[in-house]
């Protein structure tokens, strides 16, 4: 009885480590990195992702001064578009990312962000607006 007992105590231990193990695993993964293209074909993306992107513009709502009736503004967010320097605003790939701090961006700088949908996009549909998750300055 007693032996059965442990091995069933360090079958559970073994069991846990691996779990463990494997958690520890799937919390240093990233997210995978997508370009502009494929957020223009959505083929299905549903969780969080990296792409990589130049600040365009960088929006943050006016405060409306007191007493006054001013209209609902969008939320805070930046542009990004995969050209540093783009000639003709018409034909670039966009993205817009909500953001709560967009100020700490800057115009023309590139910087990796990782993103979550802000809403679920049909596969086939453009992804053109996701939140911010977190990002950092591409050297």
């Amino acid at each position: 009885m007693i032996k059965n007992t442990s091995s069933i105590l360090l079958t559970l231990l073994c069991l846990f480590c691996v779990v463990s193990f494997s958690q520890d695993r799937d919390a240093t993964k990233k997210p995978p990195l997508l370009a502009f293209d494929d957020l223009k074909k959505n083929d299905g993306i549903d969780g969080p992702f990296r792409i990589e992107g130049y600040v365009l513009d960088i929006y943050k709502c006016p405060p409306c001064p007191p007493g006054a009736m001013c209209k609902p503004c969008i939320p805070d967010n930046v542009v990004i578009t995969d050209t540093a320097g783009p000639k003709d605003l018409s034909k670039i790939n966009r993205l817009r990312i909500f953001a709560d701090k967009p100020d700490q961006f800057e115009r023309k700088k590139k910087y990796s962000f990782t993103v979550k949908l802000k809403q679920p996009f049909p596969a086939g549909q453009a992804i053109t607006s996701v939140d911010l998750v977190s990002f950092e300055p591409v050297k």
